[in-house]
């Protein structure tokens, strides 16, 4: 059965974009037959999808009045895993799209600002009763100690919401934005780094949300 992942951020700049290719990389490298469904009027999906010297994963530019048609498409293609890339700044096509969708994972920087503007994707999860969470990204790297107090302030803050909030959290490294200059994802850029282990262990626990 095919499962469909929402990718929401309704505030730009979150790296929902990349955190989206970078998943949609190793679920293919793991043998899923995994499709990106960029909705985003930026077409930043797109544009790597053109960078990129390999078949997998597949990219679609869409509307989001195809979304239905389109999954049911790949429903019957035999797809394992479909990624949708959400306009930031648009409730009508996030709400279409998370309803379509088996998971949503809200896309949130740590600073106060980012963790303010998801409210309203928070509002969009609940209305269309859609099963969600938060993922903390972009964030300052751990230390030897454990996660950095801006993440952990984070998550104590994201409690208000009352949706899970990933365990994994996703740092600002440099390996995120190299891997992309020829289209590759960072499993393929220094697949034994840490920006590829978080990416891993993130995709591990999304698998535990079915």
């Amino acid at each position: 059965m095919t499962k469909t992942i929402c990718l929401l951020a309704q505030k730009g700049g979150t790296g929902k974009t990349t955190l989206c290719l970078h998943l949609a990389v190793l679920a293919s490298e793991l043998g899923r037959k995994v499709t990106v469904i960029d909705i985003d009027p930026q077409a930043s999906a797109s544009a790597w999808k053109r960078r990129r010297q390999r078949d997998t994963p597949e990219v679609l530019r869409r509307e989001v009045g195809d979304l239905a048609g389109v999954l049911a498409d790949s429903g019957r293609e035999g797809k394992d895993l479909v990624l949708l890339d959400t306009a930031p700044h648009s409730s009508h096509e996030a709400a279409t799209a998370a309803e379509l969708a088996n998971l949503v994972l809200i896309i949130s920087r740590p600073a106060i600002l980012d963790l303010e503007a998801i409210g309203e994707s928070v509002k969009i999860v609940k209305k269309q009763g859609s099963q969600g969470a938060v993922v903390l990204n972009a964030c300052p790297p751990p230390h030897h100690s454990g996660e950095t107090a801006i993440v952990r302030e984070a998550r104590e803050a994201l409690g208000v919401y009352g949706l899970p909030v990933s365990p994994v959290s996703v740092s600002q490294r440099a390996a995120f934005s190299h891997a992309f200059i020829d289209g590759r994802a960072v499993t393929e850029f220094d697949a034994t780094g840490k920006a590829a282990n978080e990416i891993r262990s993130l995709f591990e626990w999304i698998e535990t949300r079915w």
